[in-house]
């Protein structure tokens, strides 16, 4: 016998962004909003530190 292909693993989300609750769907938007601004955010740090050690490092060693 041929089996029915099943696509139980594509739409099945079942996450707070499609509960019913309104406070649910806040927070989960929220959080995701979160952790999209903390890893923007480190990305930026990360490249004034590098820009801050070489440029630091030049004037240190331009002093010698």
């Amino acid at each position: 016998m041929l089996k029915k292909k099943s696509k139980e693993g594509t739409y099945n989300y079942k996450g707070w962004l499609n509960s019913d609750s309104f406070l649910k769907r806040a927070f989960a938007c929220l959080g995701y909003q979160s952790v999209a601004a903390l890893i923007i955010y480190g990305i930026i740090l990360g490249v004034i530190l590098v820009f801050v050690l070489f440029f630091g490092l030049i004037g240190l060693f331009s002093r010698i």
